[in-house]
C-alpha cells in the first residue's frame, strides 16, 4: 500500500473551482529524492521517501517534514513545522479515516486515507489558531485524489497517469 506512488513520468491533473486545471508531474530523481513540477507553481517540489514516510521540503527549503505516510490509522497525528514569511508555523495533520472508499469526479477509489491539516502561527511565542482547515484525500496506489477546504472549496483529481 502506498499513498504517494513516485516514479519519473507520473502525472496528476486537478481542477480548480473556477474550472481551470493544473498538473503535478514527477520530472526527475537522483535515486533518493524526486522532483515534482506543478504547472502553476514557480518552484518545483522535492519529495523523499524514508521508509513508510514521504518527506518534503516544499513548506520551507531544506526543512524536511513528513507530508504523508503509509500505514497510518484514524486518529494518528503529526506536526509539520516551518517558517512562512519569517513566522513560525505549525500544521497539525490528523488522520480522519484510513481504508475508506471515496467517489471523486465520477471515479470510486478504495483504500483512501483522509487527512486534515490545522494551521497555527506563532506570534511572540503564542500559538494563534487559524479558522481554516484543509482536508487531503489520498487513494492507495494513486496519490492525492481530492483536496477540500473548510470554506467549501474542492480541488478534485480529474486524470492521472502512473509510469
Amino acid at each position: 500500500m502506498t499513498y504517494y506512488p513516485l516514479a519519473v513520468g507520473n502525472t496528476w491533473t486537478y481542477q480548480n473551482a473556477d474550472g481551470s486545471t493544473f498538473t503535478n508531474s514527477v520530472t526527475a530523481t537522483d535515486g533518493t529524492t524526486f522532483t515534482m513540477v506543478n504547472t502553476t507553481a514557480p518552484q518545483p517540489q522535492r519529495i523523499r521517501p524514508d521508509g513508510a514516510k514521504f518527506l518534503t521540503d516544499s513548506f520551507q527549503a531544506d526543512n524536511w517534514q513528513v507530508l504523508v505516510a503509509d500505514g497510518l490509522a484514524a486518529g494518528d497525528t503529526w506536526d509539520i513545522s516551518y517558517q512562512a514569511n519569517g513566522i513560525d508555523t505549525v500544521l497539525t495533520m490528523t488522520v480522519l479515516a484510513a481504508g475508506a472508499t471515496l467517489a471523486v469526479n465520477g471515479t470510486t477509489y478504495s483504500g483512501v486515507l483522509s487527512l486534515e491539516g490545522d494551521m497555527k502561527m506563532s506570534m511572540n511565542g503564542t500559538a494563534i489558531p487559524m479558522v481554516y482547515k484543509v482536508q487531503y484525500h489520498y487513494a492507495d496506489n494513486v496519490g492525492l485524489i481530492l483536496t477540500t477546504g473548510s470554506q467549501g472549496e474542492s480541488m478534485p483529481l480529474i486524470s492521472y497517469q502512473l509510469a
